[in-house]
């Protein structure tokens, strides 16, 4: 099976979330695999003689059948993760990594070089190396991508990462096997059911069936999370990653929702109370929600969905009706009729609402000034800003700070 035209197009966007969030390379790779040792940036090869990183997967995948997903973890202490998007003979494969887990220190180099049989490389280069590689959790980034597949390749929703080692003695693939143990298909198949009930309430924007929801997935997870603050980590950013994933299948702008998902991914990495790791679920599950149901264009035209798209994504810039009609083609009195019979407001109450919502979540946010609000929503004009402020919120915007603090 080729891979689809959908995944090709869908690259850039996968690529720009784990490189986002997580800092790491991934890149796509087609036969005949040229620059595959980019998967590594030529490090095994730097460091081992003889060695050649291009196991035979194509032959795994063709007697399989079925799309796979290789976490490996390098005896020399880094990983990568590769997954297979396409079948047959020689099929296509998305690599993300090398990434490592833990700090790297000068002790780590020395033991490095004692248990290995290495070329003439100085501790220097190893050092330089590790310290290059992005820092991540590896379950955070597995779920992550898997989650972003199985967006454009339905697929994945039955693909298990499968943990490996590349062993520095054979150079090649050796199964995980306590990785291997820990898996469970009875209690896969009962987390893919209410995965399922949850996702489908999500979407719909079914606050009440959400939150119920969320309790069951929570009791599913708490005997497994405890107290432990980095498996905590990890469930939130699974979820993060669901949630995000299943809002990328409806009709809410993908911009809004990778805003929402860079923003709980920053403060679950900044975690540190297991405490709050049981209130983060249901705001998470409650904002992703709302966007679906709040922000879900599926009744509109595809002319008001551009120009609610293009006010989204130009805020801080010049939104007139001149400009919006010729970035669309169309004349100007077409575009704020059809707007104002389908919105039932004009164009431009529609760009004053956003931009005054927008400032209000700055404020709510950041410790900006009024000033610096005004501009980042493109109102340049302190006055007409605060005009505009007080007579939709019926104060003024330092008022509103005041109330905020």
């Amino acid at each position: 099976m080729l891979p689809s035209k959908e995944i090709r197009d869908a690259f850039p966007f996968i690529q720009k979330i784990l490189t986002s969030a997580f800092r790491a390379d991934v890149i796509y790779f087609s036969y005949p695999y040229e620059n595959i040792r980019k998967i590594d940036w030529g490090f095994r090869e730097m460091v081992w003689e003889n060695v050649d990183f291009t196991p035979d997967f194509a032959s795994s995948i063709a007697s399989s059948g079925k799309m796979q997903m290789f976490v490996i973890k390098s005896n020399l202490g880094f990983y990568n993760i590769i997954a297979f998007v396409s079948l047959g003979e020689h099929p296509d494969f998305i690599s993300v990594g090398p990434v490592r887990d833990k700090d790297f220190y000068h002790a780590d180099s020395v033991q490095l070089r004692k248990n290995h049989s290495m070329r003439d490389v100085t501790q220097e280069t190893l050092r330089r190396f590790y310290q290059m590689l992005p820092l991540a959790n590896i379950a955070d980034l597995t779920a992550t991508f898997r989650c972003l597949l199985e967006e454009y390749l339905p697929e994945y929703r039955d693909v298990t990462p499968e943990y490996v080692h590349f062993s520095s003695q054979e150079h090649a693939l050796v199964p995980d096997q306590d990785k291997m143990r820990d898996f469970s298909y009875e209690v896969a198949q009962r987390l893919q059911k209410l995965l399922g009930t949850f996702s489908e309430a999500l979407t719909a924007g079914n606050t009440a069936l959400v939150y119920q929801q969320k309790k069951a997935l929570l009791d599913y997870f708490k005997p497994m999370v405890k107290n432990n603050i980095g498996t905590a980590r990890s469930y939130l950013t699974f979820l993060n990653s669901l949630c995000c994933g299943k809002l990328l299948e409806t009709q809410v702008h993908p911009y809004r929702t990778l805003q929402l998902f860079t923003t709980f991914h920053t403060r679950i990495a900044g975690l540190h109370d297991p405490e709050q790791a049981w209130t983060l679920p249901y705001e998470i599950a409650r904002k992703y929600c709302l966007l679906a149901k709040n922000y879900n264009m599926t009744e509109y035209s595809g002319l008001v969905r551009n120009i609610l798209n293009y006010v989204t994504l130009h805020m801080g810039e010049e939104l007139s009706l001149s400009v919006i009609s010729g970035y669309l083609g169309k004349n100007p009195s077409y575009v704020s009729g059809h707007f104002q019979k389908e919105m039932g407001e004009s164009l431009t109450a529609y760009i004053h609402r956003e931009r005054i919502q927008a400032s209000i979540r700055l404020f709510n946010t950041t410790d900006c000034s009024v000033a610096e609000a005004a501009g980042s929503v493109g109102i340049h004009d302190l006055g007409y800003f605060t005009r505009l402020f007080r007579k939709q919120v019926g104060c003024t915007p330092s008022q509103y700070k005041k109330m905020v603090r």
